[in-house]
C-alpha cells in the first residue's frame, strides 16, 4: 500500500511487557483509540539449570540439566469483545540450581512462571483473556511449560489463539555434552548441560547452543572450569535461545551455566572430580507478553 504525503495508514500500537522484579505486580494495558484488533503474545519464563556436583570421581549422582523454555500463546481478538483496560503479569525466571554436593541429587534450580493477561488483577481462569501455558515448567519435576487450553484462560475461546509448549532440556549424562540446537519446534529453547571430567583426570567443555542461519553459537565453558555463555535474544525475528553448560574441572570449581534469553532455559553448571564446588546454574529467561492493536 503507498503512503501519500508520508501520512500513516496504520493505527497499529504495540505495547511490551517485561518483568517488573521478584514482587512481579500487576502492568495495566489501556486500550488505544480507534482499534478493531487486538493481537497478544504472551510467553512464559524458562526454568533455571542445575547446579554441577562437587566430588564427581565417585561416578555417583545425578548431574542434572539446563533448565527448560516457556510456552508461547497467541491470541487474536476483535476488540469490542476486550474490556478497555487490561492487567498484565510477566514471568520471571527460574533461579539457577546452588552447585551439590555428593551425593546430593535434588535440584534447586527455580521453576519457571506463566505470563498472564486479565481482565481483573488475578490469576483465576474465569478472568484471563491470555496465558503461557496451563501449568508452568517444573525443573524438579522434570517438566516444560504445558499448552495453554480454554480451561486455564476462558476467554480464550472468544478468540483465535495457538499454543506451543515449553521446551525441555538436554540431561548431564557424558563427560561432553551434546550441543543443543535451538529453533527446532519452538522460538524458545532449553538450556545446554554442563561437562563431566572422566575419571579424575580429564576435563571437558560444557554444553553450546549451536548456531543455526538466524542464531549464534553460544559457546560451552572451556574445559578449565569455564562459565558457558549467555542466552541470546532476537527481535526481528523474535526467538531467544538458553544458556550454554559450564565447563568440568578436576581439582578447582566447576564452571556456571549460562542465563536464558527471554522464555528460555539456563545453563547447567559443570561438575568437578576433587575440587570444592560444581558450578551455578544458570538463571532461566524471564517471560515476555507483547499487546499489538490495530
Amino acid at each position: 500500500m503507498i503512503d501519500l504525503f508520508n501520512i500513516p495508514n496504520s493505527q497499529q500500537d504495540v505495547q511490551i511487557f517485561y518483568t517488573n522484579g521478584t514482587t512481579n505486580a500487576w502492568q495495566t494495558w489501556q486500550k488505544p483509540r480507534k482499534c478493531n484488533y487486538i493481537y497478544i503474545i504472551c510467553i512464559g519464563s524458562g526454568t533455571g539449570g542445575a547446579g554441577g556436583l562437587s566430588n564427581w570421581a565417585n561416578n555417583s549422582g545425578s548431574p542434572g540439566s539446563g533448565g527448560f523454555g516457556g510456552a508461547v500463546t497467541r491470541v487474536l481478538y476483535n476488540s469490542n469483545l476486550i474490556p478497555d483496560i487490561l492487567f498484565v503479569q510477566v514471568g520471571v525466571g527460574g533461579i539457577g540450581g546452588s552447585p551439590r554436593i555428593f551425593p546430593a541429587s535434588t535440584s534447586t534450580a527455580g521453576n519457571g512462571n506463566r505470563s498472564f493477561v486479565s481482565i481483573l488483577p488475578n490469576t483465576t481462569p474465569t478472568s484471563l483473556v491470555c496465558v503461557s501455558g496451563n501449568a508452568a515448567g517444573s525443573h524438579s519435576g522434570g517438566t516444560a511449560e504445558t499448552v495453554a487450553t480454554t480451561s486455564s484462560a476462558t476467554f480464550l475461546s472468544l478468540g483465535n489463539f495457538i499454543s506451543t509448549p515449553g521446551i525441555l532440556s538436554s540431561t548431564q549424562l557424558s563427560q561432553q555434552p551434546t550441543n543443543t540446537l535451538p529453533l527446532t519446534s519452538q522460538i524458545t529453547s532449553g538450556g545446554a548441560a554442563g561437562a563431566i571430567p572422566s575419571g579424575g583426570t580429564l576435563n571437558f567443555s560444557g554444553g553450546s547452543i549451536s548456531s543455526t542461519s538466524l542464531s549464534p553459537l553460544i559457546l560451552g565453558g572451556s574445559s578449565d572450569g569455564g562459565n558457558g555463555g549467555n542466552g541470546y535474544t532476537s527481535w526481528k525475528p523474535f526467538f531467544s535461545t538458553g544458556g550454554a553448560g559450564g565447563g568440568s574441572s578436576i581439582s578447582g570449581v566447576g564452571g556456571n551455566g549460562g542465563n536464558g534469553g527471554i522464555g528460555s532455559g539456563g545453563g547447567n553448571g559443570g561438575t568437578t572430580a576433587f575440587g570444592s564446588s560444581g558450578g551455578i546454574g544458570g538463571k532461566g529467561g524471564d517471560g515476555l507478553v507483547i499487546i499489538i492493536s490495530f
